[in-house]
């Protein structure tokens, strides 16, 4: 009798594991986002409070891009953060839904998921926080957080969708974090640079690029901001290539007759050695969002290299490793070859497409919710 009911209860458990695993397997498929990790980068860090999903992205998808969750509602995350500008400003300044400038120009927010520090001078230490920066009455979109959130309230085209994704109403926090998760999806590799380093494919990369790159890790000094963890170039070895060392450096722009337009920085630490000290970015698909520089002063990859072929602006607290190049007109032109070898095309040009399908749907909704 006891080895029967050891039997059942053995088969009891069996066929609990067995619903189990045809449940688990449709909840992931349905819902659980899992990213894709392109060559050349490692999976980027997820909150545990904020893990990824389909339907977080979507939603965070659909307020990235709606004007009407603005003052003006002719403005939107989209318009200072353009996907056919490689998710950045086009502008030299930013403006609001008000049309006024704003400090700085907007960076772009491709693999901002593995950025430590967000904004120029590193305020936002999360991209939820970040994410209700905008939402002031003299911030991007022109109104408050409480203002957005019953706007999205009132749109029948949201009904059910925080309901869904979170369980919950709108609320500040989940507007964060969809936000935040579609950003976190914005990940962007897959460039020339990646199949010849990455993938060992010698032909990826022209003759001009291979120079350039020579130059970026060698006579240019690039790579000592602009970081690379590869064996060939790197002691610690790894896979990965971000340009970016996370930290911040003085290099002269915006200082003048013994002051600085922007203090960087300096504005969130108060330390001497930030003052005028800006965030490295991260340099994939650098070339399709010019202007560039906080303060988008430099037009083109072209004016980017001069400015640091002649050693930056000097300043008292220049960052010690800014020095004259001395990069030949050749030289240069290689350095930027190489530079628009680190685009990804492929996102790119489905990041257009996207972009107009959305805002089609949203508008076709709009007016029927008008």
């Amino acid at each position: 009798m006891s080895k029967l009911i050891t039997k059942l209860f053995i088969y009891s458990r069996l066929t609990l594991v067995s619903i189990f695993l045809l449940v688990v397997p449709y909840y992931v498929e349905s819902n659980e986002y899992l990213i894709e990790i392109p060559v050349g980068l490692i999976e980027p860090d997820i909150p545990l409070n904020n893990k990824l999903s389909k339907l977080k992205i979507e939603l965070g998808k659909k307020i990235f891009f709606d004007k009407r969750l603005s003052s003006s509602s002719k403005f939107s995350c989209a318009t200072c953060h353009d996907p056919t500008h490689g998710f950045a400003e086009k502008r030299s300044i930013s403006i609001n839904s008000k049309g006024e400038l704003l400090e700085r120009n907007s960076p772009s927010v491709l693999n901002t998921g593995y950025q430590a520090t967000l904004s120029w001078d590193g305020r936002f230490k999360s991209l939820e926080e970040q994410a209700l920066n905008p939402f002031t009455k003299n911030g991007d979109m022109g109104i408050e957080i409480e203002d957005a959130i019953n706007k999205i309230d009132s749109f029948h085209d949201y009904d059910g969708l925080f309901e869904t994704a979170f369980g919950k109403k709108v609320d500040t926090l989940g507007l964060a974090q969809s936000l935040a998760s579609f950003q976190r999806s914005l990940i962007s590799a897959n460039s020339r640079f990646d199949d010849y380093l990455f993938n060992g494919n010698k032909k990826a990369l022209t003759k001009s690029e291979l120079d350039g790159y020579e130059i970026f890790i060698g006579k240019g000094s690039c790579i000592a901001c602009h970081d690379i963890f590869h064996p060939s170039v790197n002691s610690l070895g790894g896979g990965i290539a971000l340009f970016t060392d996370h930290r911040f450096h003085n290099l002269g722009v915006g200082y003048k007759n013994g002051k600085m337009t922007d203090t960087g920085r300096y504005w969130v630490t108060r330390k001497k050695e930030d003052w005028g000290a800006f965030k490295t970015p991260i340099l994939r698909n650098v070339a399709l969002t010019p202007p560039y520089m906080h303060d988008g002063s430099l037009e083109s990859l072209f004016d980017v290299v001069e400015f640091y072929n002649k050693g930056g602006n000097p300043n008292p607290n220049i960052a010690p490793g800014i020095r004259p190049l001395l990069l030949n007109e050749i030289e240069i032109n290689s350095l930027v070859s190489f530079l628009r070898a680190l685009t990804d095309e492929n996102l790119i040009n489905s990041s257009i497409s996207e972009q107009h399908r959305l805002i089609s749907s949203i508008n076709a909704r709009n007016s029927l919710t008008e």
